[in-house]
């Protein structure tokens, strides 16, 4: 079989030298554009640690939860940057951020320790709030949250707790609060089971998703009706970095707007605050919201 040859002549041997020249002068002014448009997506490391429902790692160690989701929905939802989780320790995230190893974290609040490091701030995009959980017993009403001084309590490694007036120093609350410390709630929740502890902190997001998933667990815990704090979430960004604070509102406006972010929260229990206004106690809102 003879192999079929193909003759590929050159086009610019096809004009002549002063069309060439032109030709060359507009690929050397078209090039910037042409560069521009093949330039790849800039990346955004965004921060994370375990937080759940925000971000928790499943059995096989993956992280997923609602700042995973928002991540992937980021990056569906426009071209220009590439958002990338990076895992760090709740307790270092200070650190690493002065260090350079990311440059977003979602769901944050400037009052949890970043006083004095410089930082560009969201708008607030969602509210929550952690409240107190016992386990339900005989006789065992609200009024066993009013005095948290004889308690035993349970949190989180590295966070912030408005009854410790937002110390989070180990030894300042194992001292004062003889309070035990994991890093997850899941595991907060077996230690009252097992009554290492009194009273467990968590989010209401957190128990949205939890007694969902686990409707027996509603009548084997009680949950207080007050807030040991209620908070307001917001992305915290390097300042000068792009996008920066102007350009993630517009983001997330438009995830709010095209209905995507409350389908996102939508399963965690999590409203629009319009639509929970008018279930509000006085002092008090019912549940977390968007904002």
């Amino acid at each position: 079989m003879v192999k079929q040859s193909y003759k590929v002549t050159s086009p610019f041997r096809q004009i002549s030298a002063s069309r060439r020249i032109m030709l060359c002068l507009a690929l050397y002014l078209l090039s910037p554009q042409l560069l521009a448009s093949a330039q790849p997506e800039a990346q955004v490391k965004v921060g994370i640690y375990p937080y759940p429902p925000y971000v928790e790692q499943n059995e096989q160690g993956e992280y997923e939860g609602i700042a995973i989701s928002l991540i992937q929905l980021l990056n569906e939802h426009q071209s220009h940057y590439q958002f990338v989780p990076v895992p760090i320790s709740p307790k270092r995230r200070y650190q690493a951020f002065t260090m350079g190893d990311y440059d977003v974290i979602f769901f944050e609040n400037p009052a949890w320790g970043w006083q004095g490091i410089p930082i560009e701030i969201s708008r607030p995009y969602q509210t929550d709030g952690e409240v107190y959980v016992a386990l339900a017993e005989q006789g065992r009403d609200q009024q066993y949250f009013a005095d948290l001084s004889d308690k035993r309590m349970i949190g989180i490694l590295g966070f912030h707790y408005g009854f410790a007036a937002f110390n989070a120093d180990e030894q300042f609350l194992r001292q004062n609060f003889q309070m035990i410390l994991s890093w997850t709630n899941e595991k907060n929740l077996s230690l009252l089971r097992e009554r290492h502890g009194d009273i467990a902190v968590m989010s209401k997001a957190f128990l949205h998703r939890f007694f969902k998933d686990n409707p027996g667990a509603r009548e084997e815990f009680l949950v207080s009706d007050r807030y040991d704090q209620r908070y307001q979430h917001s992305a915290l960004i390097r300042p000068g970095f792009m996008p920066g604070a102007k350009e993630i509102n517009q983001l997330m406006d438009e995830l709010k707007s095209n209905g995507k972010l409350l389908e996102l929260f939508r399963p965690y229990g999590i409203r629009e605050c319009s639509e929970i206004s008018l279930d509000a106690q006085s002092g008090q809102m019912q549940d977390v919201c968007l904002e």
